[in-house]
């Protein structure tokens, strides 16, 4: 794999550096991920336990 379409500095063909497809990327899989959060309540409950198993939030659902 050493062939790539960016350029030295990050630029492809069109003119987007690759940064930017990361961003929406990353942007496209936050909007899954809380459209799956409002749509299936055993993923929101899971995702509430993560996070406050984490210490994100304080609410005490860790049990």
């Amino acid at each position: 794999m050493t062939s790539t379409s960016f350029d030295k500095n990050g630029l492809d063909k069109a003119g987007i550096h690759w940064m930017q497809y990361l961003s929406m990327t990353s942007m496209s899989l936050l909007i899954f991920l809380i459209a799956l959060d409002k749509a299936v309540p055993s993923f929101h409950q899971f995702v509430l336990l993560s996070m406050a198993k984490a210490g994100i939030i304080c609410n005490g659902m860790a049990g």
